[in-house]
This record gives structure tokens, sequence and C-alpha cells, in this order.
């Protein structure tokens, strides 16, 4: 605000100094307009008899005395169309005038002449009919170039000056404005910050108000608060996460420490639950992974290798089990990007799931379609108490062959949602269905 004030004034005087300057320098730049104004000012006042004649010219009585005592320096004639003198300023003019002055012709002009030594202006105007008729008079006045400066006299001074006054309080009202208006538009913003300084970890929940605050600043008012929401959700997300990790890790280093410190030598029994240990965190590495965007690299997938990438993977374990794994490739999808190992730590996810569940001897399928990829088992299928915790951290289904971690669909799920899919599950009679599919529409039977 002070910078444009400054500026502000800047300008205006420097407007001011050269009006000044101008003026100062050489009145007579305005003594061609000063003639013209005096010349249009008269032809008004002209008088006419009855006859239509001009008769005199009401000379305005502050300047009447000039006429009397300097003649010369304020001439005037009118004359017709055929150039007839029907009027003069004054017997003296009409004397020396004829010889010095242009001829009275009848048409606007102006010219600088010289009358006995006195350097004049002259301007010619037409004179309004009294009668409105087709009848034309003209009016030719002579003003001499001294009487121009005296009329200019300290005119430069005092505009130079009035513009400088002009900018001063132009300046000072300006101010005052901008002050009480700027005020009142950065109100909002003072507030919004003193909002924002209330907002801490410790207190969830508070946002920015909107109420009173100027449209163009609401848009940048409900970012931040969506940008607070999104902080504070991933805030709430990593807790839970912390919560749940040390909640799963504490009871398996439990019962290790209280095995060794019993004195138990079973070396197998260590292994396992050193392994299952291990698993759990792996799982929970991964987890941590997939619950953050920047993890994420996308690109063209190739997800017919991927599939069999996927079953080549998980054939010693599908072996183990005494289940088939059968990949079955309909269709492959087009277009389709992603984060590749993302992708084959879902879908291994989802057959490894299959597989825990599938009866010794049954098959677990892995279809890709065009828009979707879809894994099956033929063992008991889904409790359907169990679908509202399908999904949750750490829970494990009733009936699976091996002991896992409880995080394996939690993890397709967040793996899904990053990539804008929907992942679904339903009872397939017999077994389960997973579906993974590629569009963001939500499908009935599990979460979009």
């Amino acid at each position: 605000m002070w910078t444009y004030l400054v500026a502000w004034l800047l300008t205006l005087s420097l407007i001011a100094l050269g009006i000044f300057w101008f003026l100062r320098g050489d009145p007579l730049h305005w003594v061609d307009h000063s003639t013209l104004a005096v010349a249009t000012e008269l032809a008004d006042r002209v008088h006419f008899d009855a006859q239509g004649q001009p008769t005199q010219i009401a000379i305005p009585d502050e300047v009447r005395w000039l006429s009397e005592l300097a003649p010369l320096d304020l001439v005037y004639r009118i004359f017709d169309d055929q150039g007839q003198e029907l009027l003069w300023s004054s017997a003296r003019a009409r004397q020396v005038w004829p010889g010095a002055a242009p001829a009275p012709t009848p048409q606007e002009a102006h010219a600088r002449v010289w009358v006995e030594g006195l350097p004049m202006r002259v301007r010619t105007v037409s004179v309004p009919s009294p009668d409105g008729g087709p009848r034309r008079l003209w009016l030719q006045v002579g003003l001499s170039e001294r009487l121009v400066v005296l009329f200019h006299a300290g005119n430069g001074a005092r505009l130079g000056g009035l513009m400088l006054l002009m900018a001063v309080l132009s300046v000072l009202l300006l101010g005052a404005v901008q002050f009480f208006l700027f005020r009142r538009l950065l109100a909002p913003v003072s507030r919004l910050s003193e909002e924002a300084g209330r907002i801490q970890l410790s207190r969830p929940g508070l946002r920015l108000g909107t109420e009173g605050v100027f449209r163009e600043l609401k848009p940048l008012v409900l970012s931040f608060n969506e940008s607070l929401q999104r902080l504070e959700d991933a805030f709430a997300r990593q807790l839970k996460f912390l919560a749940d990790a040390a909640h799963e890790l504490k009871t398996p280093l439990a019962l290790l420490k209280g095995q060794m410190e019993l004195g138990d030598t079973d070396t197998q029994a260590l292994i396992q639950d050193v392994d299952q240990l291990s698993r759990q965190v792996q799982q929970l590495l991964v987890l941590a992974e997939v619950t953050e965007p920047r993890s994420y690299r996308h690109a063209e997938l190739d997800w017919e290798a991927i599939v069999w990438e996927v079953c080549h993977f998980l054939a010693p374990l599908a072996q183990r089990a005494g289940v088939g794994l059968v990949p079955d490739i309909e269709s492959v999808p087009q277009g389709a990007q992603g984060d590749r190992s993302a992708l084959f730590v879902l879908l291994k996810n989802l057959v490894e799931n299959a597989i825990g569940f599938a009866p010794e001897g049954s098959n677990v399928t892995l279809r890709l379609q065009a828009q979707a990829v879809v894994v099956r088992d033929v063992g008991p299928g889904i409790a359907q108490a169990d679908f509202a915790r399908l999904y949750d951290r750490f829970w494990r289904g009733p009936g699976r062959r091996d002991v896992g971690a409880g995080l394996g669909l939690a993890i397709c799920l967040e793996v899904a949602q990053a990539h804008g899919w929907c992942l679904s599950a339903r009872n397939a009679e017999p077994g389960a269905e997973f579906r993974l599919s590629l569009q963001p529409a939500a499908l009935p039977g599990g979460p979009s």
C-alpha cells in the first residue's frame, strides 16, 4: 500500500512539475488558445439593432478599461460576407489596423501580425445571426502577445502548486480509503491465521471456518480443510497401525521369551515361532509400504506375465497343501496401468488366501479377464457374518489351514484402492470368489 501511495505521489508531482515547466518556460504556448477563447466569448456578446446591424460588443467590466487604455492590445472588427466593415473596437484600431491585419476574408482563420511594432495574434470566427437567417457576420479579434504574457503571469507557479497540493491531498485520501479497505479485506485472513494457529494434533477435528470469508478465499480455505482431513486420516491410520502392530507382536515375543526362560529346547518349535514372527513383520512392512501413495510407480502392466509369475511363485505352497493351481487366461486387459510389484503382492495374497482355505485335492483358479482378475477356490466359503470383517487388519478367518498374520486381504484392499480398482468377495457355491475389477464402480459383496 505504501509503495502504491509513494508511486502515486511521485506521478502527480512529476505532472505538476511538467506543467509548471511548460508554462514557466514560454507563456506564449497558450497564446493561440487564449486568442480563440477571447474571440469566441466576444462573438457571443455582440449586440444588434432592430435592422440586424451590430451596434456594440458587451466587453466584461473587468477588462473594459483595457480596450480604453491600450486600444491596440485588444482589437476587434465585424464584417460581412462581402468584407464590408460594420463595427470597430475603437477609432485608433480602425486607423492602424487595416494596413497590418489580414484582409477581412469571410472564413475562420488565424495569423500572427505586427501592428506598430507590437506582435499580435489574430483569430477570425463567425458570429451567430440575430434572426437565424442565411446572412453571416464575421468577427476578427487581435490580441497582443504581451497581453497574453500578462494574463498568464504566475499561472505556472499557481497551477504547479495546485497540482502538488492535489497530489498530497489525493494521497492522504487514497491512503485513508486503502487503510480501511485493506483492514476490512484482511480481517478474514487474520481470523483464519488465528484459527490455523489453534489446530494441533491434540485437538483433532478443528477446521478453518468459511463464514464471512470472501468468495475468492473460500476455495483456498476448503482446500486447506481437505488437506487437514487427509493428514488427520493418515495420522489416525498410522496410530492404528502402530497399535495393531504392537498388539500382534507382543504375544509371540512373550511366548518366545517364556519358552527360553523355561528352558524349552524344542528347536523346531522355536524355528516355527520365529518364522511366524518374521512373517508378521514382513506383512507389516508391506502394509506400511502400500498405504503410502508415493511408494507406487505406475507403468503399463503385462497382466498375463504377472499371472504366470504368481502361479510359479506359489506352486510349491500349493503342492505342499495338495491343491492344484490353475491359471486361466480368458482375455488380457489393455491400457491398464499400475505398480507391477504392488499388483504382484495383491494377486499373490489372494491366491495364497484361497490355497489356505481350499480342500486337499481341489483346485484354485486364477482367471484373467478383459476388465477383471478372479481368484476362486472350492472351500467352505465365507460365513455371512464374516463379510463385515473380511478386510480388517489382523483378523483371521476360521477354518484356514495355515496360520497367517491376518494382513493379506487388508494389503489387497489398500493396493486396489490406491489404483482406483474395486475388490469384492462373494460365495460361489461351492467356495469363495474374489474379483479385482478394473472398473471403479462398486460391486456387491465387498468394498470398492
